[in-house]
């Protein structure tokens, strides 16, 4: 009989900023096992800012280090002014920017921040299998940016740079510009796949896990962004133009997205023929004043406090969790390059 040898899988949600509390929940995973969640995991996907952390932890790099990164740096991707005053007006001029005009925001402080921290590294140098997924508006069709591996005998992102990867599954519509890379356009992957679980699972069952594959079964932790969870309040506004939703129309399509992978999963995976084992980091419940300051792109300092404490909060709660930190008890056994 074949010895059992489990195929882990990590997945992060795409959401602005909030990746700051799905890193946060790493880092204190991290720190109680005293394992990198890139040791734990033979393959690692993520959406968007999921993506970054994915590619960072892929990459070699901890989870605090990524903490590190949205608390120093998310400012400068997604300005937003500390003063209440200050910020009213900045969030009409950008809520005027997102409608009318270019997009929230510049792509250049993204940029120099993830070359800053990837370098020239490519796809093919990485330390674990990645599943990225973006959208070519080109052809019209989701696109999986992956580590290139010989099961597949796929190699064709090999030197995609890490820095491409991450602007292509990022670029939110009327958030951030369309990336462009060798003449094909990307937008961000959660217009099709905020929760990249499914997209990992998909990969784990045609390449590496079943009869006659290198593992025997599939394990899976995926880490929930903050989502609107508890839903609006019931006397809002009905009939509202592009500028009535803005930032709360792709955030609901998001979540919603990320909510059905969820459920699909639970519902699917009793009945697929491959052995199976899935956990669910869920959003947290939050309170009417941790709602109110709590979007994709709003970085000051009050927000940012709030993703970190959540994000600590839950952390710890995790890391008392015997099916969780079962994760980080073993190290991956896939080998790249």
């Amino acid at each position: 009989m074949k010895e059992s040898k489990p195929f882990k899988i990590l997945s992060i949600d795409g959401g602005g900023i909030k990746g700051l509390y799905s890193a946060s929940i790493l880092k204190r995973l991290e720190e109680k096992s005293g394992r990198k969640s890139g040791d734990c995991f033979d393959m690692i996907c993520g959406t968007s800012t999921g993506g970054l952390i994915a590619l960072g932890l892929a990459s070699g790099k901890g989870a605090s280090e990524l903490v590190d990164l949205y608390n120093n740096k998310g400012n400068e991707i997604f300005p937003t002014a500390n003063n209440r005053f200050c910020r009213f007006f900045q969030n009409i001029w950008n809520g005027a920017k997102q409608v009318l005009f270019f997009g929230k925001f510049s792509a250049k402080p993204l940029t120099r921040i993830l070359k800053d921290t990837f370098g020239s590294t490519t796809l093919g140098e990485l330390s674990n299998l990645v599943c990225i997924p973006s959208f070519n508006l080109i052809s019209g069709m989701p696109r999986m940016f992956k580590y290139p591996h010989k099961e597949g005998d796929f190699y064709m992102d090999k030197d995609i740079p890490l820095v491409d990867a991450a602007l292509a599954t990022s670029a939110a519509p009327t958030y951030l510009p369309i990336h462009s890379y060798k003449n094909i356009l990307y937008i961000d992957g959660g217009v099709w796949a905020n929760n990249p679980t499914q997209c990992g699972l998909l990969e784990a069952i045609n390449y590496f896990v079943g009869e006659g594959k290198a593992y025997t079964h599939v394990e899976i932790l995926s880490v929930a962004s903050i989502s609107q969870a508890s839903g609006w309040a019931s006397g809002i506004r009905k009939r509202r133009s592009f500028m009535g939703w803005k930032s709360k129309l792709i955030q609901t399509s998001m979540d919603g997205q990320a909510y059905f992978t969820h459920f699909f999963l639970t519902k699917a995976l009793p009945q697929i023929d491959v052995r199976s084992k899935y956990t669910r980091l869920e959003s947290p419940k939050l309170s009417c004043e941790q709602m109110a300051v709590l979007e994709m792109d709003r970085t000051d300092k009050k927000a940012l406090k709030t993703l970190k404490a959540l994000g600590d909060q839950d952390g710890y709660t995790y890391t008392n969790n015997a099916k969780v930190m079962k994760f980080y008890e073993t190290t991956k056994t896939y080998k790249t390059n």
